[in-house]
């Protein structure tokens, strides 16, 4: 693959680059379709920013893995990181249901 740049004396790839892009623009376009008041095929608001949160932080995840360069970094960071992206979100749509 053909370097973008270099980065601390490694190659950061197009590909790599435009395909988390993509991945970002996906998730920002369903989390806009669901939360544009389309009642998310009926199933109510709730679904609705239950599916909100699940989209942010897969986004979340996106970026700490792709520009934070999490995806070299040491295993138990990068473990840390993703058991906190999804703890996170399940308290908060916990405590989201239980209001």
């Amino acid at each position: 693959m053909t370097p973008l740049t270099t980065l601390n004396g490694k190659n950061v790839h197009t590909a790599y680059v435009v395909g988390a892009w993509g991945v970002l623009m996906a998730l920002t376009a369903a989390s806009w379709w669901v939360g544009a008041d389309h009642g998310f095929a009926g199933l109510g608001k709730r679904i609705a920013m239950i599916s909100i949160l699940v989209l942010t932080f897969a986004k979340i995840f996106v970026v700490g893995h792709s520009f934070m360069e999490l995806r070299e970094a040491a295993r138990w960071l990068t473990t840390t990181f993703t058991a906190w992206c999804i703890v996170l979100c399940l308290v908060l749509s916990g405590l989201y249901l239980a209001i």
